[in-house]
């Protein structure tokens, strides 16, 4: 998610924030969704997708990886979070309370390693204070936090694809990890059926003077390589995700996800790709060869021809909200 909120707001949504054990979260019709515990999700088919979604933790990665984990296509194998986003392993206490608020067994979490490369902007800091104390979950904090596995997110990725071939990659934030393994483990990341990612734009305004977006913007260099790459990449730019809260993300714990009152809905980006990458039909693609800005206005990006990688276009919101219903009852 890449809220923009001001800044002089930081400190009342903090304390806000710090006050309520179980924070309440309101649509723009007033109802609140409250806490409690959701219907058991489908089963898994036994051929479903084997899956690895890596994620820095904003409220909207956790709604996408909630549908994730929920839909019976898919196998969320492992979490992986890089260093390069709105939260890096700092906020792993959100897994904690995510996981056990949805009252699903964590699959393996691996913290990234790998630095920001010189043509990244940090995201601003107060949109990780942001995600961390206004995620719209219930804090405990005597909680133990999730035990990060001992192998870093690029070495377990690959170790995955070798184990799963046709692994698929749901990136939800800086591709900074994803390319390391394309870089380190070039045979393991072949193996790979596919990235489908959040990042970039094609003709929307630009977030910030030098960011097109903030995804793509953290560490453009990496979302250049993967496009590159020998894997498919689809790829959902901010263009064709209408602003606010999809009526579908509704119901405990993914209803108040994100949601902070006296300000707008976030977008949730991150949930319509993991909508779209379980079900293609809700989105409209246009296949090319497509480059991104690295250094002026980094993540636009621009087809410059034929080529393989597909960037989403337009989305069929009404199905997507179908997917959320049926999938977060």
């Amino acid at each position: 998610m890449r809220r923009r909120l001001p800044l002089l707001a930081l400190v009342p949504l903090v304390v806000a924030a710090l006050a309520a054990c179980t924070p309440a979260a309101s649509d723009v019709d007033g109802e609140v969704f409250t806490p409690g515990p959701m219907a058991p999700a489908a089963a898994k088919h036994p051929a479903a997708t084997p899956v690895v979604v890596d994620t820095d933790l904003a409220p909207d990665d956790l709604a996408a990886l909630a549908l994730l984990l929920r839909h019976p296509a898919v196998e969320v194998v492992a979490v992986t979070v890089p260093t390069t986003g709105q939260l890096d392993c700092r906020g792993i206490g959100l897994l904690s309370d995510f996981f056990e608020a949805l009252g699903t067994e964590p699959p393996p979490v691996a913290c990234g390693t790998t630095p920001r490369g010189e043509d990244g902007t940090m995201f601003p800091p107060e949109w990780g204070a942001g995600a961390l104390m206004n995620s719209g979950l219930p804090r405990d904090p005597t909680d133990g936090d999730l035990e990060p596995v001992r192998a870093p997110a690029d070495e377990l990725i690959a170790r995955l694809a070798r184990r799963h071939r046709g692994l698929e990659v749901v990136a939800l934030g800086p591709l900074t990890e994803v390319a390391a393994v394309m870089r380190e483990q070039p045979a393991a990341y072949a193996r790979l059926g596919g990235v489908t990612t959040m990042a970039g734009t094609v003709d929307s305004d630009s977030h910030a003077d030098g960011v097109a977006e903030w995804n793509a913007g953290a560490d453009p260099v990496p979302f250049a390589e993967v496009l590159a790459g020998p894997v498919p990449v689809t790829v959902v730019p901010d263009d064709p995700v209408p602003p606010g809260a999809p009526d579908g993300l509704a119901g405990p714990v993914v209803g108040g996800l994100g949601r902070v009152p006296g300000f707008e809905s976030p977008k949730y980006w991150d949930l319509a790709t993991a909508g779209i990458f379980v079900d293609g039909s809700a989105a409209t693609t246009r296949s090319g060869a497509w480059i991104v800005d690295t250094t002026d206005d980094r993540g636009r990006l621009a087809r410059t021809g034929d080529g393989p990688v597909r960037v989403v276009t337009s989305l069929d919101t009404a199905a997507l909200d179908r997917l959320y219903h049926e999938v977060f009852r």
